[in-house]
């Protein structure tokens, strides 16, 4: 006789309503967290590549940040160095010599606004993004550069620029205002004869390179300097003889090398004409008109060498003064010079100076300063400092002539006057000159401004491509983690109407009599 197997059935029924009540839970949660698993091992074989997507995706989203922060300190140094290379361009056109005009605080028109341009650049490079001074190297918590009052006028007991170009001056030009170059007229074996000979303490002053004449009349000789005493040493000597009367249009002159390198000719004409001017001589006329002309000589090369010694020589001076404030650039010897205030030698000591660069020195790359790891396998430098020679170079320049007194000693007098503006001159075209750049050449602002674009042009280039790569990732992920809601919502309602059907099903079966199963 064949049994209902009515406990079994109602035991397959329940088991089937929870498996659809549990699908219908899955695909619930799958709905409102739009993934195909809360665990990777609901999504099997899938599993492995999306771990490996989200540590990608991970690896990218580290350097997002430090990418960032580099592009901006990029993006800032490169608008400063723009604004410093226009500064350098128009300092350029700013700077006339041809323009010497006083205002009423003593400086020229042209110093005033090189005066500007000067604040300009120090502010540039003082530039700062979040507490970080771009110009500073690694220690780049404070502004690197010193404000313009310092650097002019020194503190703390330190000299300033003014201080140190002024005793370059006296240095070079001597107490007399000639250069260091003396001279005289003595008569050995009766032979008149003209002596200029230079006081080289320490390298101070002019040197003589050559003498020479034009006529056989005058017998030129150079001798060289004598140290081997040192309670008397005897700087180098060029002697004119005159043997005789010289002629009308004979020259003589003297060859003078300034610190820098540079020479200048000093050659006088021969004249008898009293109102001949600037570098003529009178022939005398007198009872010895030989040694006359050997005086008269010797008194028109002292006005030359001693209005030389006041224009182009004190032009040098503060060059040379520029030079060891700001850093004497590429010097060996680190230590600055600093000429005594007498002029009889240099000061032993090596703190003299006011730090005008505050940041980071040493003589490795400045680049390095700065290193970011802006991928797995790229890192970009891109450390400054304001002490570099691009930067250095700009300001000494600009300082010098700013510090400079163009102020004529007596600015009643003519000839004081002269004399300053052709100081004036002189200097204008030397620092005119240190920041032009013609032709295909780059300025040292320009050379920098470009290895820097090079580095943030890498910087936003591994950007874009690991932003790039990190939507392609997520696209992935999503693809492989992420259910299609419009599909889950559909399977919940077949879900929801089949088991809706299960439980009227179930219902049914449950209730059932025998004598409804026999019906």
């Amino acid at each position: 006789m064949n049994t209902i197997g009515y406990s079994n059935s109602h035991s397959y029924m329940i088991d089937l309503l929870m498996q659809q009540k549990e699908q219908l839970e899955n695909k619930s949660v799958q709905l409102a967290s739009t993934l195909k698993s809360q665990t990777y091992g609901g999504i099997s074989s899938d599993s492995r590549m999306a771990l490996e997507l989200r540590r990608e995706i991970s690896n990218i989203e580290v350097y997002e940040d430090s990418n960032t922060i580099a592009s901006i300190q990029l993006d800032l140094m490169g608008k400063s160095l723009e604004y410093m290379e226009e500064l350098r361009s128009e300092s350029v056109s700013a700077i006339d010599g041809n323009n010497y005009t006083l205002t009423t605080d003593g400086q020229t028109t042209s110093q005033q606004t090189a005066g500007i341009m000067l604040n300009e650049t120090i502010s540039q490079l003082n530039s700062e993004v979040n507490g970080y001074y771009l110009f500073g190297g690694k220690e780049a918590s404070e502004p690197p550069v010193v404000s313009l009052d310092a650097i002019m006028d020194g503190q703390d007991g330190k000299i300033g620029l003014k201080e140190l170009m002024k005793r370059y001056e006296d240095a070079h030009t001597g107490a007399s205002e000639n250069g260091r170059i003396g001279s005289g007229v003595t008569s050995p074996a009766g032979v008149p004869t003209l002596t200029l000979q230079q006081d080289n303490v320490e390298g101070f002053g002019f040197k003589i390179s050559s003498v020479s004449a034009s006529s056989g009349d005058v017998a030129t000789t150079v001798t060289p300097e004598d140290l081997t005493d040192p309670l008397n040493p005897r700087g180098r000597m060029g002697t004119f003889e005159f043997n005789d009367i010289p002629q009308a249009g004979d020259t003589i002159e003297v060859e003078l090398e300034l610190p820098d390198g540079s020479k200048s000719v000093v050659r006088l004409t021969a004249t008898d004409d009293p109102d001949a001017g600037e570098g003529t001589f009178l022939i005398g006329a007198g009872a010895n008109p030989v040694q006359e002309s050997a005086e008269n000589a010797q008194k028109a090369f002292d006005n030359a060498i001693s209005g030389l010694a006041r224009t182009e020589l004190r032009a040098v001076a503060d060059v040379q003064a520029g030079e060891e404030f700001f850093g004497n650039h590429g010097r060996t010897d680190p230590a600055p010079k600093v000429p005594a205030a007498d002029g009889s030698g240099y000061e032993t000591g090596t703190d003299l100076l006011v730090d005008w660069y505050t940041g980071t020195g040493g003589s490795d790359d400045p680049r390095s300063d700065k290193v970011v790891q802006i991928d797995d396998n790229v890192r970009v430098e891109y450390g400054a400092r304001a002490n570099e020679p691009a930067f250095s170079e700009q300001l000494q320049n600009l300082a010098v002539f700013v510090a400079a007194d163009f102020i004529a000693q007596n600015p009643d007098d003519a000839e004081s006057e002269g004399v300053a503006k052709s100081y004036y001159a002189s200097l204008a075209g030397k620092s005119d000159e240190a920041l032009s750049f013609a032709g295909d050449r780059n300025s040292g602002i320009q050379r920098v401004a470009s290895e820097m674009a090079v580095v943030n042009t890498t910087v936003k280039r591994t950007s874009e491509r690991q932003q790039q790569a990190s939507l392609t990732y997520h696209n992935t992920l999503t693809s492989l983690e992420n259910v299609d809601e419009t599909e889950v919502g559909v399977e919940i309602a077949v879900l929801q109407t089949s088991l809706d059907a299960s439980f009227q099903a179930t219902s049914i079966l449950l209730n059932l009599t025998i004598t409804d199963f026999l019906r």
